[in-house]
């Protein structure tokens, strides 16, 4: 008798953009073999949780207060060499006590990684272990940096969201016949199971998403959009921003355009679906959010390392603008809404780039790879 396969899915940081990622392939997983064993867990919380607390915050802190420092280690050379001879071999080494028993309990027949962290773990506790578990190593931004590259090895593969993303993963050293462009996985059914149907809204809307740490666009960004003169409804969604909801709340009878204040919301593409236009921070899941419902662009401020480089592949490829200041935002705005047929072609581009069915296709992939003996 053939039993279900067990399927372990890993990412960092519940409620990130790698959580969404991984939520979305087991959702798959799930649709496509109801019976599938999944386990969807923050490696690093599960097995180090003093250590996790130390890298979110100190993660946060670098963002916020020195960016500069976060952009010169991020992707940088010496920093990977330094780490991977002294640092790394220490926390990714792939034989800790409570990764043990977590694989021992849960014997998985494939593993599935939405961050580089714990692919670089599990990859180095296959090694150990002298099995070929398959391993995938899934991408959530467009640009994959050298942290993400493992020693190749057949059972080890990885998804890719372009052909970009491939040629850096092959610079790095990975064998293309092991890099499959999927796409980034978003849970792009959440209309359909909600059973609404979303309709483009008659006249401009200009959707800002808040960023829910606050690192996204600010009370002043919207204070900006609103010196416009053209015609269009602002729609803000400030995620658990508390601090931002308040200030706008409070200032919303003072706004010369009409707005529609939310906080968290489940439904984030059904609002992309209706704006023609989007303003907020280029994440990896956001990002592919707005280019699988085609809606084009305005990115102010990305946060160092990962979003410049999602940040370049959108403009780059004509789905987005890039500011460098909020008080640019008016003359901008005025022009897109005076030129139809660009921001139309904009968004003609972002949907060149969309790829909705990812997660449904990085699922069939997984499972594919399971050899029958595994689930057997």
């Amino acid at each position: 008798m053939i039993r279900p396969p067990r399927i372990l899915i890993c990412y960092l940081v519940r409620h990130s953009g790698h959580h969404a990622a991984a939520r979305a392939i087991e959702a798959e997983i799930r649709r496509l073999n109801p019976l599938a064993d999944t386990r969807c867990l923050d490696l690093l919380e599960t097995t180090h949780p003093t250590w996790r607390a130390v890298v979110q915050y100190a993660y946060m802190s670098t963002i916020r207060r020195t960016p500069e420092l976060w952009e010169a280690l991020y992707d940088n050379f010496w920093f990977d060499l330094l780490t991977r001879r002294y640092i790394r071999p220490l926390v990714q080494r792939g034989n800790s006590l409570k990764l043990r028993i977590l694989m021992e309990a849960f014997q998985p027949d494939a593993i599935v990684c939405t961050q580089a962290h714990p692919f670089a773990v599990l990859s180095a506790y296959a090694r150990r272990q002298g099995r070929p578990l398959p391993i995938w190593g899934v991408l959530t931004d467009y640009l994959p940096h050298r942290f993400w590259h493992v020693p190749p090895a057949d059972h080890i593969r990885y998804v890719a969201p372009s052909e970009t993303a491939v040629q850096r993963l092959m610079i790095l050293g990975t064998p293309a016949a092991h890099i499959h462009v999927l796409g980034i996985p978003i849970q792009a059914d959440v209309l359909a199971a909600r059973r609404r149907v979303i309709a483009p809204s008659t006249g401009n809307r200009v959707l800002v998403m808040g960023g829910s740490r606050g690192l996204g666009a600010r009370f002043a960004t919207i204070r900006h959009l609103d010196r416009a003169q053209a015609d269009f409804t602002i729609d803000v969604v400030t995620g658990t921003n508390r601090r931002l909801r308040r200030k706008l709340l409070a200032a919303r009878h003072r706004f010369r355009h009409p707005i529609r204040i939310r906080g968290y919301v489940k439904d984030a593409m059904a609002l992309m679906h209706r704006a023609s236009l989007l303003i907020g921070k280029p994440g990896g899941l956001t990002s592919a959010e707005a280019m699988a419902v085609g809606t084009p662009m305005l990115i102010i401020r990305p946060l160092p390392g990962q979003e410049r480089g999602n940040t370049e592949t959108l403009v780059r490829q004509g789905a987005a603008i890039h500011l460098d200041r909020d008080r640019d935002l008016p003359g901008v705005i005025e022009s897109l809404f005076a030129n139809p047929a660009l921001l139309e072609r904009m968004g003609e581009q972002a949907r060149s780039i969309g790829k909705p069915n990812a997660a449904r296709d990085i699922a069939v992939s997984v499972l594919a790879a399971i050899p029958p003996e595994e689930a057997g």
